[in-house]
């Protein structure tokens, strides 16, 4: 727990579990394994509303060193008073950790700004979660290599402007090819998996075929 204090004063707290696998364990479980292993710890570590009512969606980055593989960060806000006090404590006895900025200025994305101001980033968030996702795909199933084109998620935020490369290129036309492909394969948990990490992703929803929702977990 890392204590934050919010724009206009409020004490808080962030919870957060970080969890990174390497190239091997991503190419034989999937990221959104990785994912659901990094929330459910979440879960695990903290009972307070706020881990409670989390969303689902996570933050990724790379691994540190340098090798392939994904970090995987999942976050929670919250401003319970125990919350507070115990992380208070444990700073005071262990001092702050200093890699904790990284916790204070996502806590504070998630309070500044309009409401317009924080859905543009969680879109962001998202879009960069996605394309993480399609680069791991890709390099295991061909349909999504020969689909879609690396960072199209991100590189098409801005309809009005996207970056150069993508002017030419349908998103939605490309998610309604793969979704089809991926039905006929009856893998629809693959088209899932362009989506797993993001805030408004069902995990339940795309389930390999045959497969029950405790073992896809």
């Amino acid at each position: 727990m890392t204590p934050v204090t919010l724009p206009g004063g409020t004490a808080a707290v962030v919870h957060t579990t970080c969890l990174g696998w390497g190239e091997a364990n991503i190419e034989r479980y999937g990221l959104p394994a990785l994912y659901r292993t990094v929330l459910d710890e979440l879960s695990e570590d903290a009972t307070c509303t706020a881990v409670r009512e989390h969303d689902g969606g996570v933050l990724v980055d790379s691994l540190s060193g340098g090798g392939p593989g994904v970090l995987a960060y999942a976050l929670a806000l919250c401003t319970a008073p125990e919350c507070r006090a115990a992380a208070e404590a444990f700073e005071k006895e262990h001092d702050p950790h200093p890699d904790m900025a990284f916790e204070r200025t996502w806590a504070s994305k998630q309070t500044t700004g309009d409401q317009d101001d924080r859905d543009m980033v969680q879109e962001v968030l998202s879009a960069e979660i996605q394309d993480v996702n399609l680069h791991w795909l890709a390099q295991v199933d061909p349909d999504a290599a020969r689909i879609f084109r690396p960072g199209c998620f991100t590189g098409l935020l801005d309809i009005k402007h996207p970056v150069p490369g993508f002017e030419d290129f349908d998103l939605g036309k490309a998610l309604e090819l793969y979704a089809a492909a991926k039905r006929d394969e009856g893998r629809m948990d693959r088209y899932g998996a362009l989506f797993a990490g993001t805030a408004d992703y069902q995990w339940d929803a795309f389930l390999p075929a045959c497969a029950t929702t405790e073992a896809a977990r």
